[in-house]
């Protein structure tokens, strides 16, 4: 009777203890997404940012490359004429240079290019993570046969797989509304089409 209780109140506990583990790796689940989201959001705006730049850099050498050609040969004459516009090239020349040479450095951390890397390759793998933990949500927590032991060593390895995620670069806080929006928004179309499909499926009344 005693040994019959006992087994009782320990699968009971476990039983409970796996319910729990399910929402917790739900909410890890769900913030992966919106943080791989955050990331994607992200990274399409650094990327088109370092567009721009590339563009204004293009623009800019060109002046910079007009006027350094235009003071070379004629100088002189442009001084005699109009010494104002000297300073006004040398400037142009000048700043055009260190825009693109700003531009094009690939050690600047952040720069828009290494900003744009970082933040996609880190959505790929929030987004990489977060189909294991939906995989070891649907599977291992309910399976019987998988020790206690074991679901929370794997839990374990996964927080921590995601701590080194978000450690290589955190989610811009103007990203992740935008994603929490994007989510929400798009799973009140789904649950709009879902309505729209059960009214459509509904035998008409006469």
């Amino acid at each position: 009777m005693g040994s019959r209780f006992s087994s009782e109140k320990r699968a009971k506990e476990e039983k409970m203890k796996r319910e729990n583990l399910y929402h917790e790796l739900r909410e890890m689940q769900y913030s992966l997404h919106v943080t791989a989201t955050s990331h994607y959001i992200a990274c399409e705006y650094y990327r088109n940012l370092d567009n721009k730049l590339q563009y204004a850099s293009a623009v800019t050498g060109t002046l910079g490359s007009m006027s350094s050609v235009a003071s070379k040969l004629a100088w002189k004459t442009m001084i005699a004429a109009s010494p104002r516009l000297a300073p006004i090239l040398v400037a142009i020349s000048t700043t055009s240079l260190l825009f693109t040479a700003v531009v094009h450095v690939p050690q600047v951390k952040n720069s828009p290019a290494n900003l744009y890397q970082a933040h996609f390759k880190s959505g790929i793998e929030c987004q990489y993570l977060e189909k294991q933990v939906k995989f070891f949500t649907q599977t291992e927590v309910w399976d019987s046969s998988v020790a206690w032991t074991t679901l929370a060593s794997r839990y374990g390895t996964l927080i921590k797989n995601k701590m080194e995620v978000n450690s290589r670069i955190q989610s811009e806080y103007w990203a992740y509304r935008a994603a929490l929006r994007k989510i929400k928004n798009r799973e009140k179309e789904k649950k709009m089409e879902k309505d729209s499909e059960r009214k459509d499926n509904e035998p008409a009344h006469c």
